[in-house]
């Protein structure tokens, strides 16, 4: 998904159209080329029927033309959506999933499957000719070759990882220019999908690829393209499990230099021979190609952990000054606090209000956790529970009971000592009662969590009611703010450790927070 909600479905409609009208315009060019080649053999000029016509015999037209291209880029098209629905999130959350890396195998076997169906089915028909260049009859021929389907598979996986990778820096700019704000990413970030969507536009419309891929210009784009994803592919390994680990890069040892260099080693021939459809050309080239790839990758990893660490200086110094105001803040004596709400509490018990008093006494034990829990780096999950029970409690005293609003609230309790960061969970709720609920109109707040053996599950999902422009309320201008803050806290705590799925329309409002504890 290039945006979480207004393109859930619009990227695969977008690629499945512009394949059916790259479809239709092959389909259309190589009918008027079989009609031009059979009928200039028909014509007076050209050569008897009883000649041209037996080589055609076993012909047959929508099997070994139609069919070919139609299965092969169906079959292409849903290796792209096994990998970018299934395989891709997976592993974004888990580099390790087995379930991530079994739908990448899957998306290969769809790959070979695509080149082999359409170099095996497909059959080229063309003129025999003299030396002299006057035609003698017609030929029937294939390019069928194992050979040629692993390196056209292999080209494929290129292009899909290529676009991909543009797809992907896409989104990490839309995100960050949703959480910081910078109006350059969204510049360079509209720049690159423009392009790529003209391209694929311009492709669909006016090019077409080679019988066999890595012929042509088209093998040195796909070297090109196969040079910079591994790059790519190769810093990000760097980054993630080397650098990102060691902060002395002595602590590298050889060992792990050696097999990264022979994985590069590995990946560039595998490409090269590709490129030469597995003939076995000169190897030189591998040699210059695994070294640009090494420096590459090394660089680009190295300038990452360079700004990140920048990044990371700069954001303890935002929280040391976040810190020191907020101890400001709290040398109000809290005890005065608490006492307040014993006397408002005794109160409404004289009086008989035992909603009020409800009340109130949650409300103090939400101040306790604030004043007490709240400065912990991890706290219980269950203590976090009750805080949200508390929260949810108060929230219900607002709810008019005749009025149509659906809440409900599904929380199972841990078996076993869980710790989390506090108040992960809690700004979703909020957000869903500030956002969720409105006397006017049907409302409902379903909120959901549950546990396994290893991971967290938290959905909350709630009618939306925009608030008019003339509404009162203080919190209408801070929309959003307690949601950058987890995002953040989430990125800075559990780094591949969770996923934040977020989606809304005009009527409803949908987060899923899954996260390994």
């Amino acid at each position: 998904m290039w945006e979480q909600s207004r393109t859930r479905y619009v990227e695969p409609l977008f690629l499945i159209g512009l394949a059916t009208v790259y479809v239709v315009r092959r389909l259309i060019a190589e009918s008027n080329e079989f009609d031009s080649i059979v009928g200039l053999s028909a014509s007076s000029d050209g050569i008897p029927a009883n000649i041209y016509w037996p080589e055609l015999e076993n012909y047959d037209y929508f099997l070994n033309n139609n069919v070919p291209l139609i299965a092969g880029v169906g079959l292409f098209l849903g290796a792209w959506a096994i990998f970018r629905y299934l395989a891709y999130p997976r592993l974004s959350a888990q580099t390790a999933s087995r379930a991530g890396w079994l739908y990448v195998g899957l998306t290969v076997i769809l790959l070979l499957a695509s080149a082999f169906v359409y170099h095996y089915l497909k059959q080229y028909v063309r003129h025999r000719r003299f030396e002299s260049g006057d035609i003698f009859g017609i030929e029937v021929y294939s390019l069928y070759r194992k050979r040629t389907v692993l390196a056209d598979a292999i080209g494929l996986g290129i292009l899909l990882a290529t676009y991909e990778i543009i797809r992907g820096y896409y989104v990490y700019l839309s995100d960050n220019t949703r959480q910081e704000s910078l109006p350059v990413l969204r510049v360079v970030g509209y720049l690159l999908i423009s392009s790529i969507t003209v391209l694929l536009i311009f492709f669909a419309m006016d090019l077409h690829l080679p019988p066999t891929l890595w012929q042509e210009s088209f093998r040195d784009v796909l070297l090109y393209l196969g040079l910079g994803v591994q790059i790519l592919f190769f810093q990000a390994i760097i980054y993630r499990h080397l650098l990102s680990r060691s902060v002395n890069l002595n602590a590298i040892s050889p060992f792990t230099v050696g097999i990264f260099i022979l994985a590069v080693l590995v990946v560039t021939t595998v490409i090269w021979q590709a490129s030469t459809q597995f003939y076995y050309r000169s190897l030189d080239p591998i040699i210059t190609y695994s070294a640009i790839v090494v420096i590459g990758s090394v660089a680009i990893a190295y300038g990452r952990r360079v700004l990140n660490r920048e990044k990371t200086v700069l954001q303890t110094q935002v929280s040391a000054k976040s810190a020191e105001l907020s101890s400001l803040r709290a040398q109000i004596n809290p005890h005065f606090l608490f006492n307040a709400l014993n006397s408002l509490y005794a109160t409404a018990l004289k009086e008989n209000s035992e909603k009020t008093a409800d009340g109130i006494q949650k409300l103090g034990d939400m101040m306790r956790f604030m004043l007490q829990e709240n400065n912990h780096d991890r706290i219980p999950l269950d203590k976090e529970i009750e805080y949200l029970h508390n929260y949810i409690d108060i929230q219900r005293l607002r709810v008019d009971e005749t009025h149509p609003i659906d809440i409900r609230v599904t929380i199972q309790q841990p078996n076993r000592e869980i710790y989390i960061a506090p108040m992960l969970l809690t700004p979703f709720v909020e957000n869903a009662f500030k956002h969720g609920i409105s006397l006017r109109s049907p409302s409902w707040i379903f909120i959901t969590l549950t546990l396994d053996a290893t991971t967290l599950y938290f959905k909350v999902h709630n009618s939306r009611h925009p608030r008019p422009a003339e509404s009162t309320d203080p919190e209408r201008t801070r929309s959003g703010v307690g949601l950058d803050n987890v995002r953040k806290r989430l990125q800075l705590i559990y780094p591949g450790r969770h996923t934040l799925d977020i989606q809304q329309s005009e009527q409803d409002y949908f987060v899923s927070l899954t996260l390994v504890c």
